[in-house]
């Protein structure tokens, strides 16, 4: 009896290990929401006490021809001087300052209070207070959410600068070999060179390869405005930095004013087949996406729409961002790796009757890696191309003029595509070629108007 009961007492232990383990690769699967609580901190009068003369803090903190400069020129100048971006971008903002603008800001930063109650503190500042505080505090500003879209830029102008400046000075005891600087970091350069323009810059992200999201366009002018997340390796010092950018200035120029776009990739990106292949990635992106877009929407006005695309990896992040309260008209899958990990109806959505587009050309490879079972740990979801409710749009043909430029200005003639049926191994970028006809149906989408679908659609959604 005393063996019996010590077998089903090992078995019971057996049992209950077994569940725990399931339990714990749950919960590791599970995103974990790093939002910062809803504050209930009176905008106002945290503003007004901070809405004192900046003078004592730029007099302390700025040679002293910065001193009768406007903020905006006095960022650029900042962002031209590399010695003075270093330094600027070193120092945090203090709680315990004497001075009510520095001290609220360290407040606006600490993490109590949401986007939209940061947004109201500073939209009851003097702008020049606020442009000031992007110059002084760099680091506080560059990526704070519920900061004005303009200064977030022109701080992160300085961190790039700073970024640079860091990349070319020797970590450790002069020797004879660290006489002089190193040479600057490329991929931060080429950043500054290009004028490129980012609400978003985090270059310790992805080991030190740097995380980032371009405005490209004028918001200010804009009726329509897309978000488009990139595949895998969407890292600054990548070539996807320069190719996704482009990409976005292809459907900006070519929407004459009437759109602008950014290209969010303000986290941390999986590499190669077997990172992407995970969540996990996903599953932390898509939290900051849902984040950024209730942001962005925030100060866009309310006859402005907003369109989020996913390609390849990026379509994932999209896919579980729509499972939170992401805030977009449509959202457009671009040969997406699928729907969201977990994600197999519509139903998975928070909002199932969005407006969803899918686009995949016939033989992209990414198609078998679609519709893995959730079981495995891999995957990320149904293939968006199946779930009922879905708009499936045509891929089509590249141009016919030989003398087309491709998504990295190479001409078509000179690879032999020209006109040719989009499909096959290298489809999954050549639906970018600007006017090709999946070019073309995503500027359709990302402009609200009716693109052309395919003859073959999946079951429509009841009740929406």
């Amino acid at each position: 009896m005393r063996e019996r009961a010590r077998i089903q007492s090992g078995r019971a232990v057996v049992v209950a290990m077994a569940i725990l383990s399931l339990l714990l690769v749950a919960a590791i699967m599970q995103p974990v929401d790093r939002r910062p609580p809803v504050s209930a901190v009176d905008a106002v009068e945290l503003a007004e006490q901070m809405d004192i003369d900046p003078t004592e803090l730029i007099t302390t903190s700025l040679p002293q021809r910065y001193h009768s400069l406007p903020p905006d020129l006095a960022a650029d100048m900042a962002a031209d001087d590399p010695g003075l971006a270093l330094t600027l971008n070193e120092r945090a903002p203090l709680a315990t300052s004497s001075v009510p603008a520095e001290a609220g800001l360290a407040r606006l930063m600490s993490g109590e209070m949401d986007a939209v109650t940061v947004d109201e503190v500073f939209a009851q500042l003097p702008n020049d207070l606020v442009e000031w505080l992007a110059v002084l505090f760099p680091s506080a500003v560059g990526n704070l959410e519920g900061a004005p879209i303009d200064v977030r830029i022109n701080a992160n102008a300085i961190r790039l600068a700073a970024s640079v400046a860091a990349s070319r000075s020797w970590p450790s005891p002069p020797r004879p070999w660290t006489q002089g600087d190193r040479e600057p970091r490329p991929d931060f350069q080429r950043v500054i060179d290009g004028g490129h323009r980012l609400v978003y810059f985090d270059p310790l992200a992805n080991r030190g390869q740097g995380a980032w999201a371009e405005l490209v366009g004028d918001l200010d002018t804009a009726s329509h405005v897309g978000v488009l997340v990139p595949g895998g390796s969407a890292f600054v010092s990548s070539d996807n930095f320069t190719r996704y950018s482009g990409r976005a200035a292809s459907f900006v120029s070519a929407a004459e004013g009437e759109l602008a776009m950014v290209v969010w990739a303000g986290s941390p990106f999986p590499s190669g087949w077997i990172q992407e292949s995970t969540p996990s990635w996903a599953q932390d992106a898509a939290i900051e996406l849902t984040a950024f877009t209730a942001d962005l929407r925030h100060r866009l006005p309310a006859h402005v729409s907003l369109t989020v695309a996913g390609h390849s990896y990026g379509g994932a992040v999209v896919g579980l961002a729509e499972t939170y309260d992401l805030d977009a008209d449509r959202v457009l899958h671009l040969a997406s790796a699928g729907a969201g990990y977990g994600v197999w109806s519509p139903h998975d959505y928070a909002s199932p009757c969005r407006e969803r587009y899918d686009l995949m050309a016939p033989g992209d490879p990414i198609g078998y890696v679609q519709n893995i079972p959730d079981a495995t740990g891999l995957g990320h979801g149904i293939r968006v191309s199946s779930m009922p409710g879905v708009k499936r749009l045509v891929t089509g043909r590249l141009p016919d003029d030989p003398d087309a430029l491709d998504d990295v200005n190479r001409t078509l003639g000179s690879m032999g595509i020209t006109g040719k049926e989009i499909g096959g191994v290298h489809a999954h970028s050549e639906i970018f070629i600007p006017d090709s006809d999946a070019w073309r149906s995503m500027l359709t989408v990302f402009t609200m108007g009716e693109p052309t679908l395919l003859s073959e659609q999946p079951p429509s959604l009841p009740d929406c």
